[in-house]
């Protein structure tokens, strides 16, 4: 037998695994800018070129010169594999119609059917050893400029041929093509089978839901010493604002260029609440001057010396829903063109000005709805409620006898925006004066602090003063959450609270409750005795809650107790997603439950006492650093008030 030195065993080896790698063809590493470059045309010669085999995913395709070049290879007989998400059709015309189109053709297609959409972007040329990926849609107008620095969308398109990404990719879309969790077959798949040989994945690489973006983009920004420049489309998720406001804080100048359609789009409204919150903090920011979108999603790091950038908006289903792709890259040929990229942009040094100041916009003025204007006979405890409107974010309430000189009872309390025409704010008052008319109106704000004033409603109690009801603690709030039918209300009487709640229920996917609460920074608990709970509806219920937002759909942590059915742990985990129930003690009121906040973990006990507790049941989310935290009442027979009073609130 002939021995190999282990030296040369050792070259075999190393020489063995390396082939494994995808080979390097004709060398194509290049970011294309569609402000001025036709980015369309590599990518189509791609397709022609390719002999083995396409891999295609995207969140919609409307340009047909892709689906016909697709389908053109896959004739010619090379295999083609794509992956989708139905979700698109609704509101991009002609992805349905490209979909039939690969179908019909015979393309084995698969789409995502779990949480979150799919929002890759991505070409895999497996005989050409490239890849090309990008936030860009492949749709007729993202790929190639309009008229060059004037009428085009704001994309990083990255062509690539590097080893180690190519076999990330590959190995990554081989995962998901296989997956039968969160995935289905759509079209012309008869077997479930890899491509590719498995390639580690490039530690530059992030592959959300799996790898969370936002958690891995907030150590950058923290550790950041010298500057942050970004370019974002779509800014929903808290983190990321918190993060750029506690830069500039620190010394650390920000700057960002965002998409003034966002910054008004009715379906997006935290969008402004983010962008006017950085502004006001003292972040410089810049709106797009030229025709088109700014979708791009670009993160700079001076310092560092690095780029994120990719398929990730700062949302939160960004960070952990969604299927997505991004690059956390310190190549300095990367981040130098980057760098240009975006210098160019911001400075207009290009042949047109490609950007402008930012100019904050204000609410609309809110819309007084009850008391009705001119009622009489109105009790001496009352909810003031209001239509804020998309925009607002903070309110004032005046009060008095006197129109001319009413009194601010409410100072810039966030609230949050009208997200339907029947999400009113409100604000509980009591202790009026009987047989009194009062004047009253409502000054919405947005987070860059720009006002806008309601018109002055008016209204006169009935009777005298019920006598021993005090307003709500200070820095406590109450108001109906979701669209109920009945408006509820809350008061306290010495230490107990009486919370009257209409509403379906608390549960699927948006509540319908009455909220008495106040806001939690970090971790915490809140505690309450559920004396009593009225029984409009076996299901009526009361309890503890701990929610992110006052819209319906929030995310929460509630225990809560029944009328008749018992107490349980109830909670949803994503927002506006489905909700979770954990069953506890088989008993009525009076009992006593606590939810408690320890960073992402959110616990949910009850007890007969108040000093032994018994845990129910924990949940992991995340949730905004500042939360509400308060008590929860919904009849579960909407248009019907159930009653639930609390003590030992805490």
């Amino acid at each position: 037998m002939r021995i190999v030195p282990k030296a040369i065993r050792t070259l075999l080896a190393i020489a063995l695994m390396l082939s494994l790698w995808p080979s390097r063809a004709a060398a194509l590493e290049k970011l294309c800018d569609p402000a001025y470059e036709d980015c369309r045309a590599p990518l189509l010669t791609l397709i022609k070129n390719e002999n083995v085999a396409i891999d295609v995913a995207f969140w919609f395709m409307t340009d047909t010169n892709y689906s016909n070049a697709i389908i053109n290879r896959w004739k010619a007989g090379v295999p083609v594999r794509v992956l989708m998400d139905t979700e698109a059709n609704a509101a991009h015309s002609g992805n349905a119609a490209i979909l039939t189109q690969l179908k019909n053709a015979g393309i084995p297609m698969r789409e995502k059917t779990g949480s979150g959409i799919l929002h890759w972007k991505l070409m895999i040329f497996q005989g050409q050893n490239t890849v090309e990926w990008s936030g860009a849609n492949y749709s007729t107008v993202a790929f190639a400029p309009g008229t060059p620095y004037q009428d085009y969308e704001d994309e990083i398109i990255h062509f690539t041929d590097d080893p180690s990404l190519v076999g990330s990719f590959q190995t990554k879309y081989d995962d998901i093509w296989t997956s039968t969790s969160g995935y289905a077959t759509y079209a012309n798949v008869t077997t479930l089978t890899r491509r590719y040989a498995l390639f580690p994945k490039d530690a530059e690489l992030n592959f959300p839901p799996g790898e969370n973006y936002r958690t891995r983009a907030a150590g950058h920004y923290d550790a950041e010493a010298s500057s942050i420049d970004a370019s974002m489309f779509r800014i929903t998720d808290i983190t990321h604002s918190n993060a750029m406001i506690a830069a500039e804080e620190r010394g650390v100048p920000v700057r960002l260029i965002t998409d003034p359609t966002e910054y008004r789009n009715p379906d997006r409204l935290w969008d402004s609440y983010n962008v006017d919150r950085m502004y006001a903090a003292g972040v410089s920011i810049k709106f797009i001057n030229h025709a088109g979108v700014s979708h791009e999603k670009l993160v700079l790091f001076g310092s560092q010396a690095m780029a994120i950038f990719g398929s990730s908006n700062w949302t939160s289903p960004s960070a952990a829903s969604q299927l997505e792709h991004n690059l956390f890259t310190t190549r300095s040929d990367l981040v130098s063109w980057l760098r240009s990229h975006w210098d160019r942009k911001w400075n207009n040094t290009g042949p047109y000005l490609e950007t402008k100041a930012f100019v904050p916009l204000p609410p609309s003025a809110a819309t007084l709805v009850s008391p009705a204007n001119g009622a009489t006979g109105i009790a001496t405890n009352i909810s003031l409620k209001w239509y804020g409107g998309k925009w607002a974010h903070k309110y004032d309430v005046y009060i008095g006898t006197n129109p001319s000189g009413m009194t601010k009872v409410l100072s810039d309390r966030e609230l949050g925006p009208s997200e339907t025409t029947t999400d009113y704010q409100s604000f509980s008052l009591s202790g009026l004066q009987g047989n009194t008319t009062y004047y009253w109106k409502i000054v919405s704000r947005t987070m860059a602090n720009l006002t806008a004033t309601s018109t002055t409603g008016s209204f006169t109690t009935g009777g005298s003063s019920s006598g021993g009801v005090t307003t709500l603690p200070a820095g406590w709030s109450g108001r109906d959450i979701g669209s109920v039918g009945a408006a509820g209300n809350a008061s306290v009487s010495g230490s107990t609270f009486t919370v009257k709640g209409s509403g379906a229920d608390i549960w699927n996917a948006a509540d319908q409750f009455q909220f008495v609460y106040r806001t939690l920074t970090g971790d915490g608990s809140i505690t309450a005795r559920v004396a009593s709970i009225t029984n409009q509806n076996a299901w009526s219920k009361g309890g503890v809650m701990m929610r992110e937002t006052l819209t319906a759909g929030s995310k929460h942590a509630s225990m809560l107790v029944s009328s008749a059915k018992g107490l349980a742990f109830q909670r949803r985990m994503s927002t506006n997603g489905t909700s979770a129930s954990t069953a506890a003690a088989a008993s009525a009121a009076p009992y006593w439950v606590k939810i408690t906040r320890n960073g992402a973990t959110f616990s949910a006990y009850q007890s007969t006492n108040g000093s032994t507790w018994t845990l129910i049941g924990s949940t992991t989310m995340n949730m905004t650093a500042t939360i509400y935290v308060g008590l929860a009442v919904t009849s579960h027979a909407d248009g019907a008030l159930a009653t639930g009073t609390f003590t030992d609130v805490q």
